[in-house]
């Protein structure tokens, strides 16, 4: 069995988060749930489809990686999200198979990993530790 427990979302960069929002919402109907993240120079909103999600985000800083990618490729899929339980065990898993895992950690407890494509065939790999929540 994987590492993974299921995908957690696609990320789609745009220029214009509140066209693209409305695009979405208006044309298929998701729920969204709209956020910043400053730690890593972006707005986003969240479109749920099931237990996964679309993340659109638009990047506020030349700071952010998916700038560059805008200016490049245009709007379009960013990256792939996975979510993992345990994500320091799994990217030690990962770094013996010499694959390599930036790490972060941010203030609520949530962890993410990223791979870069030039490891899975040309996808920017996401892994996501969410914070567990006590009963």
């Amino acid at each position: 069995m994987g590492f993974a427990k299921k995908i957690d979302h696609v990320a789609i960069a745009v220029k214009d988060l509140d066209a693209a929002v409305q695009t979405f919402t208006r044309n298929f109907g998701f729920p969204v749930e709209r956020g910043d993240v400053p730690q890593l120079d972006m707005h986003l909103a969240y479109l749920t489809i099931g237990d996964a999600s679309v993340e659109l985000f638009q990047p506020t800083s030349d700071e952010n990686p998916a700038k560059k990618f805008l200016d490049e490729r245009g709007e379009g899929m960013y990256l792939l999200s996975l979510e993992v339980e345990q994500l320091s065990e799994v990217a030690e898993q990962l770094e013996k198979k010499g694959i390599k895992v930036s790490v972060t950690t941010f203030d609520e407890g949530t962890k993410i990993g990223m791979i870069s494509p030039k490891l899975t065939h040309g996808v920017l790999l996401q892994l996501m530790e969410h914070p567990r929540r006590d009963s």
